[in-house]
């Protein structure tokens, strides 16, 4: 099992696929952090024409397979701020650095740390990551910075990123605690974006952002646009919460039902209780994200992963058989979950 520290492996190889561009493969497209991802390879090879394909982490193990099945030539393969599930898709991967890909993986969610250090081994990856010290973005910089330049050109351009890699490190660890608003202003701003057009305008936005990271017309659309839909969404979350107390643990649990911007409206819910969990559907896409209140002690990671998904320590989430909210059928699993949890840890 691999800990929480760096862990990075680089073989010694020819340099990148020439012949054929890099493939990305990242979470998003509405995650700051992911998007972030995609933004430093493009920049690190020097390319506006890197097309990411962003998805769910609960996909990622089809969509590789995909990849093996319909791309025979090699590739550089990056995967960044997701892992995935099944044993086969290591085979999978190990097929494809035999037949001359370079594959890269980047991670800091708790699944992908505890993978068993012996199957990534076997998959004889390029180079990888998988740490919990910071967001995927910042890990992945780092990474690359410590990578051969391919011309000085790029070098620049990409080392021009670090102050958006470090908003969308502290956006996605949690770390602003209100006191630095602009990482919650860009996430919300390029999770709007994420919505228009081909699902690719926060990306490539963010693409040619200056170093400043100023905020360019666009950006600043977006986020205003979406503070209206924001305090949409917190409103169906104040109307239809619900609170239930897990008396063994002394643990409140807030059920509410919100319409995207899940981080911002759990922000929120969460103060209002001292030692507790906020449960919210997000009717956007039928799944549930975990938030936590500072006190509480639960690793919601943990619990999601019980609940066949997955996330950090303080934010997490999964997905039902069904896509529909219904307490009656959440809540045994949930507190389920939460049992094993503490039985297991404490």
């Amino acid at each position: 099992m691999l800990t929480s520290q760096n862990i990075t492996l680089t073989k010694k190889n020819t340099g990148p696929n020439k012949n054929n561009p890099p493939i990305l493969l990242s979470h998003g497209p509405g995650c700051l952090d992911g998007t972030t991802c995609a933004v430093a390879v493009a920049r690190y090879y020097g390319t506006r024409s890197l097309t990411p394909r962003f998805t769910h982490p609960s996909q990622l193990d089809l969509i590789i397979e995909t990849l093996v099945a319909t791309t025979p030539d090699p590739h550089d393969l990056w995967i960044t701020d997701m892992g995935w599930k099944h044993r086969a898709t290591d085979e999978r991967l190990r097929k494809l650095g035999e037949n001359g890909w370079r594959i890269f993986w980047i991670d800091h969610h708790k699944n992908s740390i505890e993978k068993p250090e012996s199957e990534i081994h076997h998959i004889n990856l390029a180079g990888y990551v998988i740490s919990s010290t910071y967001a995927a973005s910042r890990l992945l910089f780092n990474f690359l910075l410590a990578q051969p330049q391919i011309s000085p050109d790029t070098t620049t351009w990409l080392a021009n990123l670090q102050k958006i890699v470090m908003l969308a490190d502290e956006h996605d660890r949690w770390l602003h605690n209100g006191q630095n608003k602009q990482s919650m202003q860009l996430a919300i701003a390029i999770e709007q974006l994420a919505r228009q057009g081909t699902g690719l305008d926060g990306y490539q936005t963010l693409l040619d952002i200056d170093e400043n990271a100023t905020f360019t017309p666009k950006l600043t659309r977006a986020y205003n646009e979406a503070k209206t839909e924001l305090q949409a969404s917190l409103s169906l979350a104040t109307s239809s919460k619900q609170l239930y107390i897990m008396k063994a643990f002394d643990l409140t649990i807030i059920y509410a039902k919100c319409n995207r911007y899940t981080s911002q409206v759990g922000d929120a819910l969460r103060t209002s209780i001292h030692n507790g969990i906020v449960v919210l559907f997000n009717e956007s896409d039928g799944r549930y994200s975990l938030r936590k209140s500072n006190a509480c002690e639960v690793d919601l990671a943990s619990v999601a992963t019980l609940l066949g998904g997955g996330g950090h320590p303080k934010a997490a989430g999964f997905q039902l058989a069904s896509p529909i909210y219904n307490l009656s059928d959440l809540i045994p699993k949930l507190e389920k979950a939460i049992t094993v949890w503490h039985t297991t840890h404490k």
